[in-house]
């Protein structure tokens, strides 16, 4: 199983309109552009696919388009997480029956930041989903936007309950490595992806080759690129590669939130990705031409 999610996994962000619904035409052309950059899979429906904008509905009806769009050609991993754990089953279910390759779930949110839930209640909400599902369960562990924050002696716990991966976005390379050896010590297969291409290089050094990278959404050559030469072992070439994909991050988050910068940069890039949902926002003109300026500099985006 840990090979199936090696590699770069963008977190696919999702198109809208002006008016605010789906944008179905908008979420096949960036499955259909991130294929031709060669990515290995998908994460959806999750932070950059604004899942936690939409309906239950609209999240089933996203992961469908995607689903008939990749016909199987690659692993998705769709993100189920909800507030409760019923919410959660329900969207894990569906996932499965679409032929995901896993399910992951966000720890649950809102009130996770009132000290609501006990390490007992995190166990039994994870416990219940992977005995409804027989596709792997991974957790996405998000303590920015959750307000939970997961130990690495819990994530032990959880892997007993049937806990199969994780998608670590707490951003810090040291919690990641401690997540991924509390895991490995009860399952040797477990799978641990990194939740941030910024970490790539120094996470695939601890055997961590899987990620999901946001910012490839709209550069996604340059993630594979690096990935591909970590793979060939070509340590100075990586090197060059991570410090580029450093700097488009911060390039990428000229607006101060950088999921909102992806649809700036596709359309730049010809793709027409639709755009967010309220009170999401793109960048303003200010904020684009910055983005713009020093893409180019990066040589990512043509003068």
């Amino acid at each position: 199983m840990v090979k199936r999610f090696d590699g770069i996994y963008p977190p696919v962000i999702t198109g809208f309109t002006g008016e605010g619904d789906l944008y179905e035409p908008g979420i096949r052309n960036v499955i259909v552009y991130l294929m031709a950059a060669g990515v290995h899979g998908f994460f959806i429906n999750g932070s950059y696919g604004s899942a936690f904008l939409m309906t239950v509905g609209e999240r089933m009806r996203v992961a469908e388009i995607i689903h008939d769009e990749v016909k199987g050609r690659l692993p998705i991993i769709t993100q189920v997480g909800d507030a409760s754990t019923r919410g959660t089953i329900e969207l894990a279910k569906h996932a499965e029956g679409l032929g995901s390759a896993a399910v992951a779930a966000v720890t649950p949110y809102y009130y996770a930041g009132m000290n609501a839930y006990s390490d007992e209640q995190i166990l039994r909400h994870y416990a219940e989903i992977a005995a409804a599902v027989t596709v792997p369960l991974f957790i996405y562990n998000n303590p920015r936007t959750t307000g939970y924050d997961l130990k690495p002696s819990l994530l032990a716990e959880l892997v007993r309950e049937g806990v199969a991966g994780m998608k670590d976005s707490s951003g810090s390379f040291t919690l990641l490595g401690e997540f991924q050896q509390a895991a490995i010590r009860v399952n040797p297969d477990f799978v641990c992806m990194s939740g941030s291409v910024g970490l790539l290089q120094p996470a695939y050094n601890l055997g961590i080759k899987g990620c999901i990278a946001g910012t490839a959404n709209a550069f996604p050559e340059l993630a594979v690129a690096l990935y591909e030469s970590l793979e060939a072992r070509d340590w100075e070439r990586s090197a060059k590669l991570q410090q580029k994909v450093l700097a488009q991050r911060t390039i990428q988050a000229a607006s101060g939130f950088r999921p909102a910068g992806c649809y700036a940069f596709l359309k730049w890039r010809g793709i027409d990705c639709g755009t967010v949902r309220r009170p999401w926002r793109e960048p303003n003109e200010q904020e684009a031409l910055c983005m713009r300026r020093e893409a180019q500099r990066l040589g990512l985006l043509e003068a």
